[in-house]
């Protein structure tokens, strides 16, 4: 009975780790194994929590942190597993089936733990050899584990890395033309040059094929929710804002039959579609609509955050040399209601990534989302509990 029940522990131990490198690093889902989720949620939380009660530069720094611990993190507890799950299955048969070197004196789980330890590691000292066919047959297999799970981890670890390597290209492209901020009036008007728009087409079937492209990244690898660019403009955030505003923009404040063209491009109307469907896979993916709080459907900050963010695109767009809308009153009530349509689930997962609503956008104010060394007046402590849209105490 007693080796029935630590075999049977070991073993379930064993398939636990198996399935979880299967769903981690094998397998392309949004939602990975046992270990690895609540591993990188747990650490994440707490590390999250400490961040929000340090100023802004700290905050990103300690944040910025976290991923790269992540990976070693994971590796060891895959590590500690196999070690105790190999262990039990040995633990009922020790010291009988085994040769010692020496007088045996210690423990005899401990000898199953070290045996085990130096068996995945493939160290092989040579104090401690199996006496049987099957206590060797399963000595190899462990070995055989122990390379396996590194070579994994290897591949994976890079392909994570160049993950986050197209990721900063995508935002650094994206950052020089939006002028190093969160402007997305900027952005359209980056393209436009003596009175006609050069490469608006191209860029916005590039900005879609990007975020597909990333997009599936977080999928195969969802670690890479959990590193945090200490530059806000590499954050994924930012750039979807900067493609969701930039549609919003062509759409409710360019003129209408000047650019009726420009708001008809199906280019305009993919990039939309696919960023929206790349934020909605992401907050769903981290099962962020379920834990946040409801919200209040009118709030009259929003209403003239959003007035004042559509006045300065006006402002922006006018100033480029680019005709704007001249129904000021309708084109605002169809900016606010595409804003309905994306923010609050923006804002869950900016919040959730370690950023404030206004670096993302600079809704508030434009050089808190430019100037990544800026200071905010005062500390802000945030919470996954915080009701969605409610905007840092500065």
């Amino acid at each position: 009975m007693r080796t029935f029940l630590f075999t049977t522990a070991g073993v379930g131990l064993l398939l636990l780790v198996a399935y979880d490198v299967y769903a981690t690093v094998l397998h392309a889902s949004a939602r990975y194994g046992p270990i690895g989720e609540r591993l990188d949620r747990l650490v994440w939380r707490t590390a999250r929590s400490v961040a929000f009660r340090l100023s802004r530069i700290r905050r990103h720094k300690l944040l910025n942190a976290v991923g790269p611990v992540l990976l070693p993190l994971l590796l060891a507890t895959y590590v500690f597993s196999l070690i105790m799950g190999f262990a039990l299955v040995y633990y009922p048969h020790v010291p009988e089936l085994f040769i010692y070197s020496q007088k045996h004196e210690g423990s005899a789980f401990m000898d199953a733990v070290y045996f085990s330890g130096i068996s995945l590691t493939t160290a092989g000292y040579g104090d401690i050899v199996p006496r049987t066919s099957p206590m060797r047959a399963l000595a190899v297999a462990e070995s055989a584990t122990g390379v396996a799970l590194i070579s994994l981890t290897i591949t994976y670890l890079l392909s994570v890395y160049g993950a986050l390597e197209k990721k900063r290209a995508v935002a650094l492209s994206f950052y020089h033309q939006a002028g190093e901020g969160a402007d997305a009036a900027g952005y359209i008007a980056h393209h436009f040059v003596e009175g006609r728009f050069y490469g608006l087409r191209d860029a916005l079937r590039t900005a879609t094929r990007d975020m597909q492209g990333l997009l599936e990244s977080h999928v195969e690898h969802p670690v890479i929710h959990y590193f945090h660019p200490a530059e806000v403009y590499k954050s994924l955030p930012r750039m979807l804002f900067l493609l969701l505003e930039s549609c919003a923009i062509i759409h409710t404040s360019l003129d209408r039959d000047e650019y009726a063209e420009l708001r008809n491009y199906p280019e305009v109307r993919t990039l939309e579609a696919n960023t929206r469907h790349v934020l909605s896979e992401l907050v769903a993916s981290l099962d962020l609509e379920r834990r946040a709080r409801p919200r209040d459907e009118e709030r009259p900050a929003d209403e003239k955050r959003w007035a004042r963010r559509y006045r300065s695109n006006l402002r922006r767009l006018a100033e480029a040399g680019i005709k704007v809308r001249g129904d000021g009153a309708a084109g605002l009530a169809e900016y606010r209601e595409r804003r309905k349509e994306w923010e609050s689930k923006l804002q869950r997962l900016s919040n959730h990534l370690g950023y404030d609503w206004d670096e993302i956008t600079g809704d508030t104010d434009p050089e808190y989302a430019a100037d990544e060394e800026k200071e905010e007046p005062g500390a802000t402590t945030l919470d996954e509990e915080r009701p969605v849209g409610e905007p840092s105490r500065r």
